[in-house]
């Protein structure tokens, strides 16, 4: 019985060994990131009469028979890809020798990157990008932390997103620059019947609904580097709202909406904390001796337009583009500082004192929003936006640090309207990010 399992075991490693590529994703992969051993691979390629233009040393994908004991792998190659090039089990054993034994160390002593068993590589590499940095789905659970945003994902694909975001980004307002934050609950619904994209894109409807509420400190404590907040948010909070819809007929294009409005209005004889708004002086017609001090909130914002998911090579999913493209509506209110009653009384705000500003979308570049996001899935992931709303140009880099869990994300902001607003100021901000993925 003995010599019948060993007998059996040879069979199967040897029908293993000529297996369709088509069904070896279902086995383990994982992606050499090692320079050296990169080039090593590459240069079997090339020596082998491979077409250069086939070739690439950032992407090298080893594929292995399934494994016993996952705590002592003992790992039998079947395939190494780099590229659109492969080697089957027995040109590897024959043509990378030298290298076949740093390769199948259990303890794979190099740099590199498993891709989950059961996955298709492309479907696997597709999910991964789309979601790669903020929001994976192939994890139960999620974590990151950064200056900009704080998210905790509970659930596998269709688990609920707890998003704490900071800043007004839809309006070109990053970080502190707003003058307040949010916290948001996102969750999937509306399941994709598409099998061709179901992998990439699991539920064609994704809504959010969360509550805005103000920042009170004006100072910005150990980030002197960044210029101090010029803009508000009310009290009383906000109410925010939003949704992406893929179409079912193409799910990679699709309508994006979001809002956030304020729930409550201006009350004049509401007392406030001086020192919790950010003001500047402006000119009083009553009384051109006595300026008024004015404190600009952000009140209502949203924006709503079309998006499209485009893959520069399918067949090797790995940079992935989207674009966005509708309109924005973004008000700012002026809004005087007074005392109520006498010189020593408390401070409340006023909207109808004459000589305020009520900013809203006036002209064709105050209502365009248009957004551009690229994103690599590779060796060396990265990814890269730019955008234009309310007038304001939004760009930002992410690169990693330290393998899937350590990142630097870059963030810059800088006001094009010809005619400058005193709340408007340029922006840049850098910060870690730290995600943990169960």
């Amino acid at each position: 019985m003995t010599a019948q399992a060993q007998t059996s075991d040879s069979l199967a490693l040897a029908s293993l060994k000529s297996v369709d590529p088509g069904l070896l994703p279902y086995f383990p992969r994982w992606s050499v990131c090692e320079p050296n051993l990169q080039l090593q691979i590459f240069q079997v390629f090339k020596l082998d009469g491979r077409p250069a233009e086939n070739l690439d040393m950032r992407t090298i994908l080893i594929t292995s028979a399934p494994i016993k004991d996952p705590k002592n792998p003992d790992y039998n190659i079947l395939l190494i890809e780099c590229g659109k090039e492969k080697m089957t089990a027995d040109q590897v054993d024959s043509k990378l020798k030298t290298l076949l034994s740093t390769l199948i160390n259990p303890k794979r002593p190099y740099c590199y990157q498993d891709v989950p068993v059961a996955s298709a590589p492309s479907q696997a590499q597709i999910e991964a990008i789309t979601n790669y940095l903020e929001m994976p789905t192939n994890t139960t659970h999620s974590y990151s932390l950064s200056a900009f945003e704080q998210t905790l994902k509970i659930g596998k694909e269709d688990g609920y997103w707890i998003r704490s975001v900071i800043g007004t980004e839809g309006a070109g307002l990053p970080f502190i620059s707003s003058g307040e934050a949010k916290v948001m609950v996102q969750h999937p619904l509306y399941v994709n019947e598409d099998i061709a994209t179901r992998k990439a894109i699991p539920n064609l409807l994704h809504f959010h609904i969360g509550m805005g509420y103000r920042m009170q400190d004006t100072s910005n404590g150990m980030l002197n580097f960044l210029p101090q907040r010029r803009l508000n948010a009310a009290y009383g909070g906000k109410g925010i709202f939003g949704f992406d819809f893929h179409a079912p007929f193409e799910p990679n294009f699709g309508i994006t909406f979001h809002v956030e409005v304020p729930l409550q209005g201006i009350d004049t004889l509401k007392t406030i904390e001086r020192a919790t708004y950010a003001a500047y002086f402006k000119s009083n017609p009553a009384s051109p001796r006595d300026p008024l001090v004015v404190a600009p909130l952000l009140r209502i914002t949203g924006n709503t337009g079309l998006f499209y998911n485009w893959w520069l090579d399918p067949e090797n999913p790995e940079n992935y583009v989207r674009f966005d493209l509708g309109i924005n509506y973004t008000e700012v209110r002026e809004v005087a500082i007074n005392r109520l009653g006498n010189d020593t009384g408390p401070f409340a705000l006023n909207d109808k004192v004459d000589g305020l500003t009520f900013f809203h979308p006036t002209e064709f570049l105050d209502w365009l929003y248009a957004k551009v996001e690229y994103r690599n899935q590779s060796t060396f992931p990265f990814g890269l936006s730019a955008q234009y709303s309310n007038q304001i140009f939004l760009g930002r880099l992410y690169l990693p640090l330290l393998g899937e869990w350590l990142y630097l994300d870059a963030r810059y902001s800088i006001p094009l309207r010809s005619e400058s607003r005193q709340f408007d100021q340029s922006v840049f901000m850098i910060s870690p990010v730290l995600r943990l993925n169960i």
